[in-house]
């Protein structure tokens, strides 16, 4: 008798200690869902944060933001020349974490809306769409959106 009250005990200790796994296991799941969340939302942010600085860079310079929008080909040389591919460069880098952080975290849900856009600036900047062919192995994931 003493036995069997022994395995009841020990089987309903067992059956609590499994539910509240259960729960432990489902509040760390939304726990890790949570941080991918912000994770993707910072990365994104980063992302943007440095585009604008970009942008800010073509308000300085007018007349540059043709060279990425409008399919202007880059200046033959001079300054100006090694101002747009600076920017090529640059706009090609933060492209490139955009897409990456876009594709790895997908809580962001905006790879589709970023690909896009890097779809778009090549497509309207020959001096972009050069730099990126010239260099496949420093803009990879850019790289296969050409």
């Amino acid at each position: 008798m003493i036995a069997t009250v022994s395995a009841i005990g020990g089987l309903i200790g067992l059956i609590v200690s499994l539910l509240f796994l259960a729960k432990q296991t489902k509040a760390v799941s939304e726990q890790v869902r949570m941080s991918n969340v912000i994770n993707g939302t910072t990365g994104v942010d980063t992302s943007l944060g440095n585009l604008r600085e970009i942008y800010f860079k073509m308000l300085e310079y007018p007349g540059t933001r043709a060279y990425f929008y409008d399919n202007k080909p880059c200046p033959e040389e001079g300054e100006e020349r090694e101002r747009v591919l600076i920017l090529a460069e640059t706009l090609a880098d933060v492209l490139e974490t955009g897409l990456m952080a876009t594709r790895r975290i997908p809580e962001t849900e905006s790879y589709d809306d970023w690909r896009d856009y890097c779809r778009f600036m090549l497509e309207h900047s020959p001096t972009l769409r050069s730099a990126v062919s010239e260099h496949p192995l420093w803009w990879r994931e850019l790289g296969s959106q050409v």
